[in-house]
């Protein structure tokens, strides 16, 4: 259905221009009456027009630009008056600005808002070999290593001893960090120096305090008393050494709160990797029993109230049934805990009071 209009193309800034008086006219309206009205009367207004908190918005707008008159600011369509109230502490420079100005513009105000929003800081990626399963937990993934006679000397050691990529690699991290404790020595003889190239002629790996005198071959004996033994396998990857529950929500918690703090200037591609990033942490907390699934996310969310909200945010339809479970998964928890209802939002502490008072 195609919707007719009359309004010119032409007479649209000069229309948002009049709706932008109109709001500023109305807002020193409301701001006038706060202040002359008593405080019973003036509430007394707001029940009138219908409005409960409504009132707010437009006293934000009288306040930031009080030193304006309506017209002065004709030529700035709505929305931008809005963001600059809204936020008028971060943008209060653009403000002092359009006070000096001759003719304010759409154009100019937009300008001077882009001149404003501080780039998000460049961080150089630290290298990593962490990567993110689906059901959030971590796991560690070596990069190709384009190196023939390392290649060829791991697929050697793989026919003949029977053993798994992923295998030989742990042993060969176990031996070099039992090398770094102290727990294995390891002496390189180097001959020709005088060219600088380094000829290991002969390599000793003696067991710390057990090296015998008349041994004829060297012994390679590592103290792995403390180490463990347990590979996981990561479809054709490289890994090793799981990582505990508690690693796994510091990793998410540190993911989710740079994602927080950055939330104002998400790409499309950075909105789609927060996305990834709560579906993982959904997935997470659903595989833990459900007695500790409220207490997996409230650790992962530092029980930050803004934190909570992005995860709920950015959910998504396909764990729509977790988010329905949350306000029972709360008041289970707020059973034990009470302390937990505190520093959810208004709705999710209603609902979950609902449920434990029809208990």
């Amino acid at each position: 259905m195609v919707i007719a209009t009359s309004l010119k193309a032409t007479n649209c800034a000069q229309n948002l221009g009049k709706a932008t008086e109109s709001i500023l006219h109305n807002s020193f309206y409301i701001a006038k009456q706060k202040l002359e009205l008593s405080r019973k009367a003036y509430k007394q207004l707001i029940k009138e027009w219908g409005w409960e908190k409504e009132d707010k918005k437009y006293l934000k707008v009288a306040k930031t630009f009080e030193k304006f008159s309506p017209s002065d600011l004709a030529e700035i369509e709505p929305n931008t008056l809005f963001l600059l109230s809204n936020q008028s502490k971060k943008y209060a420079a653009v403000i002092e600005q359009l006070l000096d100005m001759g003719s304010i513009t759409q154009a100019k105000v937009r300008e001077l808002i882009k001149q404003q929003r501080k780039p998000k800081p460049f961080k150089p990626e630290k290298p990593s070999i962490w990567k993110m399963a689906r059901d959030g937990r971590r796991y560690c993934q070596v990069p190709p290593i384009h190196d023939e006679t390392t290649g060829v000397a791991l697929q050697n050691m793989m026919d003949e001893e029977g053993k798994s990529a992923q295998q030989i690699i742990a042993e060969a991290v176990l031996l070099r960090q039992a090398m770094k404790e102290g727990r294995l020595n390891v002496n390189f003889e180097s001959e020709n120096q005088a060219t600088q190239e380094i000829q290991v002629s002969k390599v000793e790996v003696v067991e710390r305090n057990e090296y015998s005198d008349n041994q004829n071959e060297p012994s390679l004996e590592i103290d792995n008393s403390e180490a463990t033994g347990d590979y996981a396998i990561f479809s054709d990857d490289i890994i090793f050494n799981p990582t505990t529950n508690q690693e796994t929500v510091e990793f998410l918690s540190e993911q989710l709160f740079v994602a927080v703090e950055n939330l104002s200037y998400l790409s499309k591609k950075e909105v789609k990797e927060v996305e990834e990033l709560v579906a993982s942490i959904i997935n997470f907390c659903n595989s833990q029993p459900v007695s500790q699934q409220w207490n997996a996310l409230a650790e992962i969310t530092r029980r930050n109230s803004k934190a909570l909200m992005v995860v709920i945010g950015y959910s998504g339809k396909e764990h729509s049934e977790w988010f329905f479970n949350l306000n029972q998964l709360l008041a289970d928890a707020a059973l034990d805990n009470p302390e937990e209802l505190e520093w959810v939002d208004k709705r999710l502490r209603s609902e979950a009071l609902s449920l434990i008072a029809a208990r």
